[in-house]
Order: structure tokens, then sequence, then C-alpha cells
């Protein structure tokens, strides 16, 4: 996989994102707002962009990992962003909700913009570990082309549909089931996966494999 990889956002999890793609041999390039922020990934040899537009021109796949999906849209809704990334993959690490994960695929769409959505079920100390978990929704064949480039933030990357609300929907419904009252949490997250039409036995699937950690003490 010779694809180059940009990573916006040098928070704690986007750092750990840009230096897991890194550590695999991936030609990766990081921006931040506060550029203070990316110059422990400097020191280990990435290279820094000075602006939004030169970290999209330097990459195949743009990374998104930043405060929200309206941050995201204040970023790259400009019509010269759009213009550079027409045929690149946009893969959307932030948290956000279903119906943000739409809106931004009604953007893309259109430009010709590749897009994945994407939701991330591990802590940052725990990205580049073969066994971290990052749900995928989207286009499988799209999914398929850039999972060489995914598996470097660990080795379960998973395609839970083609809608691309779904990957966000299972994302709040497995947290629900145990941030909340069990027992409303769980019934919380099942109405959210029957809502986004994602298979309840994966919901299950996922509630039942972190069942173990949950109960640790």
């Amino acid at each position: 996989m010779h694809q180059k990889v940009t990573v916006i956002g040098a928070g704690r999890m986007g750092s750990a994102l840009a230096a897991a793609l890194f550590n695999k041999g991936l030609a990766t390039t990081v921006w931040n707002r506060t550029a203070s922020r990316t110059e422990p990934l400097a020191r280990l040899g990435l290279r820094v962009a000075q602006s939004v537009l030169e970290a999209v021109n330097a990459a195949d796949v743009i990374i998104v990992n930043i405060l929200n999906y309206n941050a995201t849209r204040q970023l790259l809704w400009h019509p010269e962003f759009e213009s550079v990334l027409r045929g690149k993959i946009l893969v959307q690490l932030t948290t956000g909700t279903p119906d943000e994960a739409r809106e931004l695929e009604s953007w893309a769409q259109p430009r010709g913009i590749r897009y994945l959505d994407g939701a991330i079920q591990s802590y940052p100390m725990d990205i580049g570990n073969p066994e971290t978990t990052v749900l995928y929704s989207g286009s499988e064949e799209l999914f398929n082309h850039v999972k060489p480039v995914l598996i470097a933030f660990g080795d379960n990357a998973m395609l839970v549909g083609n809608e691309i609300g779904q990957a966000s929907a299972l994302d709040i419904a497995v947290v629900c089931a145990f941030l909340v009252n069990a027992m409303f949490g769980f019934l919380y997250g099942y109405i959210v996966c029957e809502a986004e039409k994602v298979p309840v036995g994966k919901y299950m699937q996922f509630v039942k494999g972190l069942m173990p950690v949950v109960d640790e003490p």
C-alpha cells in the first residue's frame, strides 16, 4: 500500500492515529490548528503541513479527528478544498451522530470525494495495538480499498454497514448500554440500532464482547 495519508487534528487521539500510520511505514502528514501540538510528531519524522490546503494536497487519504463535525465543515467546506479533495478518500474519525455522517456524505458525494465514516472504540494509548477496534460505514468497495491503511490503527477495522450513519449509530448504542443505567441503556441502544437499521445481532455481539472489560474490578 503506497497511499500517502494526512491526519487533520493532533490532539491525543489524532496524534496517536498519525503515529500509528507512520510506524506502519506510511508516508504521513499531519496538520493541527495549534502548531505546537505537532512538535512531538515532527520529532518522530512525520511531515507537518503549515496549512490545511498543504495537508490535503499532500495525501491520497485524508483522516479527520478534530473536535466535532461542525469543525470539519468549517475547515473543508470551501471551494479551494473541494477541488483538491476531488477523487481522494476522506475518512471521518471524529465522534458524531448518524445525521452528521449523512450530512457530510451528502456534501462529499456530489464533489467526487470518496467518504467513509468511522467510530473509534479505544483509547489513544491503544491505537496501533492489534486488538484495537474501529467501526466504519460506507461503501464496501471503498472500505476494502483503503483497509490496508486503516489496519494501522488495529486489526479490527470493521465495516458495519453500507449506510453511512451505521458506525456512529452502533457506537452510540454500545456506549448507552454501559454508561447509562444498565437496562435503560441497553434498551435505548437497541432503539438506536433499530432506527438506523443496524442489525440487532451485531449490537449484541459488541455488547457481549465488551462485557468482560466492563465487569473487570
